[in-house]
């Protein structure tokens, strides 16, 4: 019976002693990984054109990469900076870029304004304006081709730069 006892308080040490080495494992990882992203952090925030990058750290020694920057050349700045950060092995690159968005909200407006039978209007959007741009045969027909645009995105402030052509009269 003094046996079983020893055995049994044995295996409790044995197990104890392996928990503990497991926990201070775990501990040592989150705190590798949190120095990490402190070192991160601290990078991107050195360039004011990461602003709009943020980080997490998903496993040991890899980087995620979000948030918004201007264009690509911020995101590929973004990501070398990110690289020559010690302890860092792998960035995975989720960062969106202010231009994308605008090249996705002028694709919508130009589809629209070819819907609408403008084929020599274009629009370009930078920011919170949208710039026309092409030649139309009457004053009607530019201040249409303003109404269209606006119809796609209506807050945003239009700045037409149409020429207006008249057409033949023969």
């Amino acid at each position: 019976m003094k046996y079983r006892g020893r055995r049994w308080h044995a295996v409790f040490s044995l197990t104890t002693v392996m928990l503990a080495i497991l926990v201070a494992t775990s501990v040592a990882r989150a705190d590798a990984s949190a120095a990490l992203i402190r070192g991160v952090n601290a990078a991107l925030r050195t360039n004011d054109r990461l602003n709009g990058a943020k980080a997490y750290t998903p496993a040991p020694r890899v980087i995620v990469l979000y948030g918004t920057v201007f264009d690509d050349k911020d995101r590929a700045l973004a990501e070398q900076v990110t690289n020559s950060v010690p302890g860092v092995t792998q960035v995975v690159d989720n960062l969106r870029t202010k231009t994308g968005k605008w090249f996705q909200e002028e694709e919508r407006i130009n589809t629209q304004l070819e819907m609408s039978g403008f084929n020599d209007v274009q629009a370009r959007v930078v920011g919170p304006v949208i710039y026309l741009s092409g030649q139309v045969t009457g004053q009607a027909d530019k201040d249409r081709a303003t109404n269209v645009a606006s119809s796609v995105y209506p807050n945003k402030q239009i700045n037409n730069m149409v020429w207006v052509q008249p057409g033949s009269i023969f």
